[in-house]
């Protein structure tokens, strides 16, 4: 029932661990779709090839360096999108509000409160655990726009419709901010999953190139940010505020390091 689709420099050998990890824990039918992926594909060519090759109904798209401890987490992500027709896309974090800033999903801390979601980091052994909100409802699922790339679950049929922009975006970043307000402008719902429990063997980094990304998707998307969940049900004022709000502080810290000259 479930395409995984990964972009990988790994060997078969090398991501023997990562495919056998999946077959333990994803309590449904599934097929592992690996694109070879040696920099001759961006990242959205790799997943847009990876939906071409995909047989089954739901895509999963994941970074190879994943590992899933949520038991039949396939199972409970396929029932979940199949009891609500509106919901187009699943992750483990994300933000509720997405400012017009050439920024990542996390933004300033102006726009802290905003974000959802979990995640476990494992590097040289050490665990970390990020918890972006504190959850005070005990909730399973809350409202996003915007979702990070480390997971990405949605309907085949939707990522036919919004594919990854590949013409944009020619590297390996801001997939996954293009991607989630793509499937949210198209009038589906984004969701994080809070039951979903997965460790990322990566810390992640940032990179100029991620600069050249964020300005694109403001650039491609600017007549419609910025943009809440309308969970948040904030005024078309308040949205231009935290905008505001954003834009100062980038604007600020790029003041302190060209005083500090960093």
């Amino acid at each position: 029932m479930i395409s995984i689709i990964v972009s990988t420099r790994k060997s078969d050998t090398q991501l023997a661990r990562f495919s056998e990890n999946i077959a333990h824990t994803i309590g449904v039918e599934h097929e592992l779709v690996v694109i070879e992926n040696d920099r001759k594909y961006s990242l959205c060519q790799a997943y847009n090839l990876g939906v071409s090759r995909a047989r089954y109904a739901f895509c999963c798209f994941v970074h190879d360096d994943v590992s899933f401890e949520t038991e039949n987490w396939g199972k409970l992500l396929v029932e979940t999108m199949l009891h609500q027709p509106d919901l187009g896309l699943t992750g483990v974090a994300g933000t509720q509000f997405k400012s017009s800033y050439p920024s990542a999903w996390g933004q300033s801390p102006a726009l802290g409160r905003f974000k959802k979601g979990h995640i476990f980091h494992q590097i040289n052994g050490k665990r970390t655990y990020l918890e972006f909100d504190t959850n005070p409802e005990n909730s399973d699922f809350d409202d996003v726009v915007c979702l990070d790339g480390v997971f990405l679950f949605t309907r085949k049929n939707i990522v036919e419709k919004c594919r990854f922009d590949e013409e944009l975006l020619t590297d390996f970043h801001g997939y996954d901010i293009d991607f989630s307000l793509q499937v949210y402008f198209a009038g589906f719902r984004a969701i994080v999953d809070r039951r979903l429990r997965i460790v990322h063997s990566s810390g992640g980094s940032y990179s100029p190139q991620n600069t050249i990304a964020n300005r694109l998707i403001a650039r491609k998307w600017k007549k419609q940010l910025p943009v809440a969940a309308q969970v948040c049900s904030l005024a078309t004022w308040q949205m231009r505020l935290l905008d505001c709000e954003n834009w100062c502080y980038f604007l600020w810290q790029a003041a302190v390091r060209k005083l500090s000259g960093r």
